[in-house]
């Protein structure tokens, strides 16, 4: 029998808590499983949100559990709520995402049908998609769109960690095997974390953390060798709430720089990486993207020189680099 451990780390987003995830995990047609909501938050409006729904939970034989959280970072908070479920599974879902009816059975299920299976994910859309909603103008996603053919070829049609160590977006989700999962819905053994932790290290620009849910899920398939997978049933809508993220400015600019070099070191620790032609996953295609979301020419120059900084630093601090043991 496998127990899941959903938890949901959150941060100043109680209307997300109230509205979206908290009622969707309600409807799943399966009541095998407990709660925590894991929150940063600056005040207590969370917490009230979750003592006004823990009652309707316990009508329903789910436990449902509050934590404040010691630390406010992403990366930080995911890795101190591992500690607290009493599940085989760690389910984490975004506090603005609603998950399927079935979405937590088809989780169950994958992980009681496949023994070797280290960590999956459901299918995954997008209200808002995160990138086309920045374009200022339809010529510059058609822009974009070529020169991403131009460069890269046509995208695949699953989540792939590309040459560069970058991972492919828009997310693609068919049914399957992934190289890495979404953060807003990600599952693992909790015997995952006895050997690997997220990166705390790509917190240094701020806890929005840019891209610890592909670093951690990807790691996880370099480490034990066994794929991911994307499940056939349930999926996740994920509405995209846009407080507590990261303002357009110099630290926006400099974590994304930054975490983008730092991942990839973490990956190179397992297996070497090319660079792919033209440098387009690394330069190009994180310019391009940061301009088209009306990032200022200066905060971008700005930005990218902290992050240098920050990486020459990151290089003389070998003790910072431990996100596994093996």
């Amino acid at each position: 029998m496998i127990m899941i451990s959903v938890v949901i780390v959150t941060r100043n987003r109680s209307d997300s808590i109230a509205s979206i995830s908290l009622p969707s995990l309600l409807r799943q047609d399966m009541a095998d499983f407990e709660v925590f909501v894991w929150d940063a938050s600056d005040d207590d409006s969370t917490e009230r949100v979750v003592l006004r729904f823990k009652r309707s939970f316990e009508q329903k034989g789910i436990p449902l559990f509050y934590r404040r959280g010691a630390r406010q970072y992403l990366a930080s908070t995911r890795n101190d709520s591992v500690h607290e479920t009493h599940g085989d599974v760690i389910f984490f879902l975004d506090d603005d995402a609603e998950i399927s009816s079935d979405g937590l059975s088809a989780v169950k299920r994958y992980f009681g049908d496949f023994a070797w299976l280290k960590g999956m994910g459901l299918s995954l859309h997008d209200v808002h998609p995160r990138i086309d909603k920045y374009v200022a103008h339809p010529f510059l996603g058609a822009f974009r769109d070529l020169i991403f053919r131009f460069f890269m070829g046509k995208p695949p049609r699953y989540r792939k960690i590309m040459n560069s160590t970058r991972n492919v977006f828009p997310v693609p989700d068919s049914p399957g095997i992934a190289e890495w999962l979404s953060g807003a819905c990600m599952a693992y053994r909790k015997s995952v974390f006895d050997d690997l932790s997220f990166d705390e290290g790509i917190e240094r620009f701020g806890g929005y953390a840019f891209g610890e849910d592909y670093d951690f899920s990807h790691r996880v398939w370099l480490y034990y060798g066994e794929p991911l997978l994307i499940s056939a049933c349930g999926c996740v809508v994920h509405h995209n709430a846009q407080t507590a993220r990261v303002p357009k400015g110099p630290d926006k600019v400099a974590a994304i720089y930054y975490n983008t070099a730092r991942i990839r070191d973490n990956f190179k620790a397992y297996r070497p990486y090319k660079l792919s032609p033209f440098l387009w996953e690394l330069r190009a295609g994180l310019t391009l993207p940061l301009l088209m979301q009306g990032i200022r020419p200066l905060d971008l120059i700005r930005g990218y020189l902290r992050s240098m900084r920050a990486r020459r630093e990151y290089r003389e601090c070998p003790k910072d680099k431990s996100v596994g043991r093996r």
